[in-house]
């Protein structure tokens, strides 16, 4: 009996007992004006979505780091930790608010706060990846100010000024994704070198994994000087480190094209689950030039319900909505 009882408690101190599958469910909202195009104000609620989500998910291991005595501020939490919360459902609303459209994304999101200290531990080790991440943060702490307030200009800007502000928000918006998926980048390399086991389980030991990223990333911002510190990183011996042979189990696959709708699946799809710095708003008819960045309503009325089929009609009556 006494040897059982050691041998619990000795099984008992060797488990982390900090371990633990954390939900967030977390939800972005943006009122469309009537300047305002569905593109855009879906891209909007997407941010808005994913800062609620960041922010639930940093005060919650905020708590937690300070448990095991981790001097963490909320800062780094949200520098460390975007890339490693999976989203694993995401749904888009629209629906009619007397003379208001309104665009809505939820998420649920969840955290093993094992792997999430583990990995908040190896990205503050790794100097290459800690200074690129910190340095997107800051870079889109700032863009997101002055998203807020190209939003408030546009409001108040003149008709002949419309078409200006509203391609100069929707250029923040790019840039902001832009480094999300170069957040990635950065967060899947120093984890998968490390041999994190969570990250190695999504893939990111592919090579093709990190360039499909990297894609990505420059089609959002062609001129980001941060791509091409990743490239060069990858062309180095970084790309030697997450080269080396996949398990068995997950074969390499090439890049592929991009994905013509979000670099996330929608619900019900295939294709697992992805972070918070991986979903990115497409449009269905943007190509690289991003030239034709139009709504995208033939992808979006399946999944409307009769109220948000009102919606649809009143911008449909709206030049500046379509």
């Amino acid at each position: 009996m006494v040897w059982a009882l050691v041998f619990l408690a000795a099984s008992a101190a060797a488990s982390p007992v900090f371990a633990e599958v954390k939900t967030v469910a977390a939800s972005g909202q943006h009122r469309m004006d009537k300047r305002d195009t569905k593109e855009d104000a879906i891209r909007l609620a997407t941010e808005a979505a994913k800062r609620n989500a960041l922010e639930q998910v940093a005060t919650y291991v905020e708590s937690v780091t300070a448990t095991k005595g981790m001097d963490l501020t909320k800062d780094e939490i949200r520098t460390y930790t975007a890339g490693v919360v999976l989203v694993r459902e995401q749904r888009l609303t629209i629906s009619v608010d007397g003379e208001t459209v309104v665009v809505k994304v939820d998420l649920l999101a969840e955290i093993d706060t094992e792997d999430v200290i583990e990995a908040i531990e190896i990205l503050r080790k790794n100097e290459d990846a800690r200074v690129q991440l910190a340095a997107l943060k800051r870079e889109t702490d700032r863009l997101r100010q002055e998203l807020d307030r190209a939003n408030r200009a546009l409001v108040d800007a003149p008709m002949a000024e419309h078409a200006g502000s509203t391609a100069r928000r929707r250029e923040i918006l790019y840039r902001v994704q832009s480094n999300a998926v170069l957040s990635q980048v950065w967060t899947d390399w120093a984890l998968a070198f490390s041999g994190l086991s969570s990250v190695v389980s999504r893939g990111g030991l592919n090579t093709a994994h990190l360039l499909h990223l990297l894609q990505a990333a420059r089609e959002f911002h062609p001129d980001n000087p941060h791509v091409g510190v990743a490239e060069n990183k990858l062309a180095g011996n970084g790309r030697q480190s997450v080269a080396r042979p996949s398990p068995p189990s997950m074969p390499a696959q090439g890049p592929g094209p991009m994905p013509r709708y979000e670099l996330v699946p929608g619900p019900g799809s295939q294709g697992g689950a992805r972070t918070l710095n991986e979903i990115v708003y497409r449009s269905p008819e943007r190509g690289p030039s991003r030239a034709n960045d139009s709504s995208v309503q033939s992808d979006l009325r399946p999944r409307l319900s009769a109220e948000s089929d009102r919606a649809e009609k009143s911008m449909e009556g709206d030049p500046e909505a379509r």
